[in-house]
């Protein structure tokens, strides 16, 4: 919020593309009444959900994801190593974009107006299904994305790795319905793209199921075990500056 102009510019251009996006949905849901059973105000409901994890994927993670392979290459991850706290959590939660955080209110904004188009009330649990499947979708896209830049110890020029996370979001900003019957395994399990977005809209659609939750938490944990454990590992190939 130094950079004030900057500041507003990036909520304008956010707020413009999630316009571009919303565009294509009414171009589409136009001339079909549904596609692989979900209407257009379901998917609004859906995109809504996406905009918020989104942005907080891009404003709470993001900016330290990108930052790691510059702190591997010039030796600053020398200081999270010397800190008395989980070197991990660190390097993960040190930096924040307050605009990319911002920019989940279009979301909040686009689902409530989906439910209000759908008549829709979600009970107390319903609300409670979304949040903690959202929650564990965002652990599980964390985990991905930091599997990825946790390379960088070895490849130290490898800032461009990051960008892999980006192509995961942009599939999960549709049903994984819409994709043939082999891909949504992998996007269930591999790439936690359905967790994303596709079940806890579905839950907050009255279509949700507690045995989801149950698989989503198990699934969290066991990526974010694998990535710490990925993550010590890498450690000890790490050369600091000093060494």
């Amino acid at each position: 919020m130094e950079f004030r102009a900057q500041f507003f510019a990036g909520i304008i251009g956010y707020l413009i593309w999630t316009g571009v996006s919303l565009l294509f949905i009414q171009v589409v849901f136009g001339k079909v009444g549904a596609v692989r059973g979900w209407t257009r105000q379901e998917m609004w409901v859906l995109y809504g959900t996406y905009v918020i994890i989104e942005s907080f994927a891009w404003g709470l993670l993001g900016p330290n994801m990108w930052r790691f392979s510059s702190q591997v290459r010039d030796g600053t991850l020398d200081l999270a190593l010397t800190k008395p706290v989980n070197t991990q959590f660190f390097v993960s939660t040190r930096y924040i974009d307050p605009n990319g955080v911002l920019n989940c209110v279009p979301g909040v904004a686009l689902l409530w107006y989906g439910l209000a188009q759908l008549s829709h009330h979600p009970t107390p649990l319903q609300w409670g299904l979304w949040l903690a499947l959202l929650l564990c979708g965002l652990i599980m896209a964390y985990s991905v994305w930091f599997l990825c830049v946790t390379w960088s110890i070895w490849a130290v020029k490898l800032e461009a790795i990051a960008v892999v996370f980006d192509p995961m979001m942009q599939m999960a900003r549709f049903p994984v319905q819409i994709y043939p019957q082999r891909l949504q395994a992998m996007l269930t399990t591999v790439l936690p793209v359905a967790f994303l977005t596709t079940f806890p809209a579905e839950a907050l659609l009255g279509r949700g199921r507690l045995e989801t939750l149950g698989a989503a938490f198990a699934l969290a944990s066991l990526m974010l075990w694998l990535t710490h454990r990925f993550f010590q590992f890498a450690l000890r190939y790490y050369s600091s500056a000093s060494s």
